[in-house]
């Protein structure tokens, strides 16, 4: 995890910018977007039809909630904050009596809105953050503010989720992007070996005249990104034209906008990020390997706003995709360069070098677009400030919506139908395809396990079917191979009481030696849920070497004995390895839990339901702590 920059006092003398517009007619709250230093915007609150008294009071809440203050920090959330807050004021214009003040506020107001909002699923949280907004203002009646005060109960749980993409429609857009990709890494390295050697003089005027020309036009559109334009000032100097246009000559040398959006889906798909925090990427890196090792890494800081103070944090892409080998030295493979998240990172450097250095920028996707306009911009708000000039030019930043666009142009059919059952067109987004990232490794990126398996992949009904078929195949499998290795060696009471006066016999009676049924007894020969009885014959490890097992594979191991004295931490781990079922996906559970989880309920149901109880009492937190470890994998040999 980065440490980040330590703090600053300001500078003597330094005032805050002004946020909040009332004079002179004005009602205006200037917003400052905390991820975004670049991105300032203006919501003019005159634009509402109420009262001036409601107008103020509203600006001074929308100030208080997306100010230093409060919990807004992205101009996205912003705008969506005024939104709610222009569709709770169109409800207002229906009621008979319209509020001039505060004060006339009213519950019935929020139950309105509500119901104006239909049954979309997002309804309940629209009322969440239209209640945290209004819940600011001043001069509420006690019964208006308490129902902002409210929590809106499971909201989430409304939100119908596409969910991820199945195989077939994740190999359509992944072999789409990296079609794009490739046909862009082609063409930029062609321009730049005929660049180079037009530099080196390796192209003659005399000989190769058209050529020659052009290589001049590529070296000013990789130096500036500029062309000599004709007397008129709308078009390219007149012995440019003959090479192409702009579109064509710039793109030689320069990502567009389409190929930026397949890196992104690509990235996304490999890294499990969300797409916002790809797009944002650094271009600066360190390389731990130094880059001489056999698997090749960066290491990249990263931002996720949401996370609050946590919201940066390291992460290492290496050349090794997960279900691959570790790859010879050398370098990368055309494949490689497509297929892991080191490759597509470096060759995402490599291809926006020139772009970087023009714009100035410090991120890794930085394209360039031909012309673009200020888009759809709310009537009732202004950008004072943007990270990227609108017009023609050089970008580090998509939109939410550029990736949609550019899926939809791939002409995709999705695998179900519409109600109607006719054939619909597949929905590209970094969304749904970070969710089928989530759905295929099972491992969160990120965030917690919780999250993903409670948040994300339980709303997945795309893969819902295939996934507890997956489990339940992986479970029969686990639970199979429990009863076939049949349970472990296990001494009764009888048999230790036994052991104390005649060890030789018992020691025949179980297999080992008489030296080690001593050892047995005595607890010297414990590996936490059992004992081994020969640690240099596992069948986990080579003949005559100790078993660096995990301990949880002595419940499988032949050489393992289990004593009267593991009764409570087995107990125990067999209680956290339940519980943990709620901390971590079901297939991942399954995985690694089913065998042991099976053959500790073998044994707990043989020792009887008294002993189990006694057991459990026994155990106090000493025990506890080491099976916490044991199940974490503390204790794995690593």
């Amino acid at each position: 995890m980065s440490p980040g920059r330590q703090a600053e006092m300001p500078e003597t003398g330094y005032a805050p910018p002004q946020r909040l517009f009332l004079e002179d007619g004005e009602c205006r709250v200037r917003f400052f977007s905390e991820q975004d230093p670049d991105e300032v915007v203006d919501y003019d609150f005159t634009t509402f039809p109420v009262a001036r008294p409601l107008q103020e009071a509203f600006a001074r809440a929308f100030d208080a909630h997306v100010g230093p203050a409060g919990n807004v920090k992205a101009s996205g959330a912003a705008g969506n904050a005024f939104r709610q807050l222009g569709y709770f004021i169109d409800v207002l214009l229906f009621d008979e009596e319209r509020p001039q003040v505060p004060q006339d506020l009213a519950p019935r107001h929020l139950k309105a809105f509500l119901l104006n909002r239909g049954d979309a699923p997002t309804a309940a949280m629209a009322v969440g953050l239209l209640r945290s907004l209004l819940a600011n203002m001043e001069g509420l009646t006690p019964q208006f503010a308490a129902q902002c005060a409210q929590w809106v109960p499971d909201r989430r749980e409304k939100i119908v989720s596409r969910g991820s993409y199945s195989p077939a429609e994740e190999k359509a857009i992944l072999e789409a992007a990296r079609k794009v990709v490739r046909a862009a890494a082609r063409r930029i390295r062609e321009s730049r070996e005929l660049l180079e050697r037009w530099r080196e003089g390796g192209i003659s005027r005399e000989d190769e005249p058209v050529l020659y020309e052009y290589g001049s036009i590529l070296d000013m559109v990789e130096t500036t990104g500029e062309m000599p334009r004709n007397k008129w000032g709308n078009g390219l100097a007149s012995w440019i034209v003959p090479h192409g246009t702009v579109t064509d000559l710039t793109t030689r040398l320069h990502l567009s906008r389409d190929e930026t959006c397949a890196l992104v889906i690509l990235l996304v798909r490999l890294t499990g990020e969300n797409g916002s925090t790809i797009i944002k990427a650094p271009a600066a890196f360190h390389r731990p390997d130094g880059g001489a090792g056999p698997l090749a890494t960066v290491q990249v800081d990263l931002s996720k706003p949401r996370r609050g103070r946590r919201r940066y944090m390291t992460v290492a892409l290496s050349d090794l995709p997960s279900w691959a080998a570790a790859p010879e030295e050398g370098e990368l493979s055309a494949r490689d360069e497509l297929h892991t998240p080191f490759g597509l990172y470096m060759l995402a450097l490599e291809l926006t070098a020139s772009s970087r250095r023009i714009k100035g920028s410090d991120r890794l996707l930085v394209y360039w677009v031909p012309k673009a306009g200020k888009g759809p911009q709310a009537k009732r708000s202004a950008v004072i400030n943007r990270r990227n000039e609108c017009g023609r030019g050089f970008r580090d930043q998509l939109s939410d919506s550029a990736v949609g666009v550019w899926g939809a142009s791939l002409n995709l059919v999705a695998e179900e139908p519409d109600e109607d059952g006719n054939p619909q067109r597949l929905i590209v987004g970094v969304g749904r395809m970070r969710v089928t990232h989530g759905a295929r490794e099972q491992k969160p990126v990120a965030q917690t396990r919780e999250t993903l398996a409670n948040i994300y992949l339980r709303r997945d009904k795309s893969s819902l079917r295939e996934y507890q078929k997956l489990v339940a195949d992986v479970l029969e499998k686990e639970v199979t191979k429990a009863r076939t290795a049949g349970r472990i060696t296990r001494l009764s009471t009888a048999d230790v009481a036994e052991a104390l006066r005649d060890p030789e016999t018992v020691a025949k009676r179980f297999g080992v030696t008489t030296e080690m049924m001593r050892m047995l007894v005595a607890r010297d020969a414990d590996t936490v849920l059992a004992a081994c009885a020969d640690n240099e014959n596992s069948p986990h490890s080579p003949p005559g070497e100790p078993c660096r097992a995990s301990f949880l594979k002595c419940l499988e191991c032949p050489c393992a004995r289990a004593m009267p004295h593991h009764l409570p931490l087995q107990v125990v781990a067999r209680d956290m390895i339940d519980e943990r079922r709620t901390h971590m996906t079901a297939l991942r559970w399954a995985e690694r839990f089913a065998l042991p989880f099976e053959e500790l309920e073998d044994l707990i149901r043989l020792a009887g339901k008294p002993a189990e109880d006694r057991a459990r009492t026994a155990a106090g937190e000493e025990e506890r702590e080491l099976v916490r470890r044991l199940v974490d994998g503390e204790l794995d040999e690593r």
